[in-house]
């Protein structure tokens, strides 16, 4: 079985922004370099190349667990990372699914090995088939994952309640 993607854009989008902010701070350093630096504002430009490097963190880390060009095959999962990196897991060595809401209000579901890590998380508004995908996995749903943001939330409230 295959995974279909709904909507090519926002992949092609999501990899087009990934690609375009690796050069970010190159361009950043070339353009201001002089500028920042002959000032004296060493504190500006460190605090850019920070928030540049932040932004390419964050980016990476959403679409690397982002699944594509994905198969089921031999009871293999064969999928992509970024497009490039090929890596096939056993269908035995998923331990289950975490179905979510991401901050934007989008639902997703991740799926965890054996080891309970986090190995893939398919957003339901980019694939189409995404139900009948996991049920071919034969996984079971094993709870409810947070964001960090609601894992903050959720710590806040306990704290308050459980007194």
């Amino acid at each position: 079985m295959k995974l279909k993607i709904k909507n090519y854009f926002i992949v092609l989008f999501r990899i087009v922004l990934s690609c375009f902010t690796f050069s970010l701070p190159f361009i950043f350093t070339q353009g201001e370099y002089h500028n920042m630096i002959s000032q004296d504002h060493y504190l500006w430009f460190c605090y850019f190349i920070l928030i540049f490097l932040f932004t390419i963190y964050l980016v990476v880390k959403k679409n690397y667990y982002e699944l594509i060009r994905a198969n089921i095959q031999n009871e293999n999962l064969v999928y992509y990372n970024f497009l490039l990196i090929k890596k096939t897991l056993h269908l035995k060595d998923i331990l289950g699914y975490k179905h979510g809401v991401d901050d934007d209000g989008n639902d997703f579901i991740s799926l965890f090995n054996d080891k309970n890590k986090k190995i893939i998380t398919l957003k339901v508004n980019i694939y189409s088939n995404l139900p009948e995908f996991v049920e071919a996995l034969h996984c079971k749903h094993i709870g409810y994952e947070l964001t960090p943001l609601q894992n903050i939330i959720d710590r806040i409230k306990k704290l308050f309640t459980d007194k």
